[in-house]
């Protein structure tokens, strides 16, 4: 198909395709990994704020993080750590520290429960009724996959978009165009993305998809300037989530 096309042929999908008024009625549903599907955000704070003081002198305050780093990908919160290192600690791409992010992150979940049933019982609601659903994040595969398989819900994805799958995280929208590409969603006013994170949720709205935020990395009235979905948690209570 000629892609000067494309446009107009969203644009008819969008105005002959009634709205969706409730998360069962979507074509699909998109979800951030970090601090989203799994409530890991307080683990990654305490990761990169060792990370930086341990290989680079850096100290981070948990503002700092949330502030700044939180919801980008793993790429670019160690650019941002190398910014502010002494030159003489700057010896080493930033490739070089992706094993040393898995390993730790490896280890601050290898005893924790962080994604919750309440969460996996939705996916598995929302599955069974016929959405597409994926999984869009800075984070590594060697990080998300090996989560979802142990949580037994890997398979109820059509498409995990890592860090590796991307030139730009987010803020930028490519993470989700790139997973709604592959799902086959043509219309992302009838795709809903879970986000926690200021970044996430302005690429959610770039892409032109519903954001629903979750609660825990940012302030509450934070969070009510981006997002007018707000939930608590991931559960089967967000079917109920008024979206017309």
């Amino acid at each position: 198909m000629p892609p000067q096309y494309q446009g107009w042929i969203n644009f008819m999908h969008s105005t002959l395709t009634p709205a969706a008024e409730t998360l069962e009625e979507l074509d699909g549903i998109l979800f951030d990994f970090n601090g989203t599907l799994s409530d890991d955000e307080s683990l990654l704070r305490e990761l990169f704020i060792e990370l930086a003081a341990t290989f680079f002198g850096v100290h981070l305050t948990p503002e700092d993080y949330h502030q700044k780093l939180a919801g980008r990908s793993d790429r670019e919160i160690m650019g941002d750590i190398l910014t502010l290192a002494p030159e003489a600690t700057q010896t080493h791409p930033i490739e070089s520290f992706f094993p040393v992010i898995d390993a730790m992150y490896a280890t601050a979940i290898k005893h924790a429960n962080t994604i919750s049933s309440e969460t996996v019982e939705l996916l598995h609601v929302l599955h069974a009724n016929g959405l597409k659903l994926g999984v869009v994040t800075g984070a590594s595969r060697n990080q998300v996959i090996p989560a979802l398989e142990r949580a037994g819900i890997l398979g109820l994805f059509g498409i995990v978009v890592t860090d590796e799958d991307v030139e730009t995280g987010k803020p930028s929208p490519e993470g989700f165009e790139f997973a709604a590409r592959k799902l086959g969603l043509q219309n992302p006013s009838r795709i809903a993305a879970f986000e926690d994170s200021i970044p996430g949720l302005s690429a959610v709205k770039a892409a032109g998809m519903i954001p629903i935020c979750v609660e825990g990395t940012h302030p509450l009235n934070v969070l009510q300037q981006h997002a007018d979905l707000i939930v608590s948690k991931i559960s089967t209570n967000c079917l109920r989530l008024p979206l017309g």
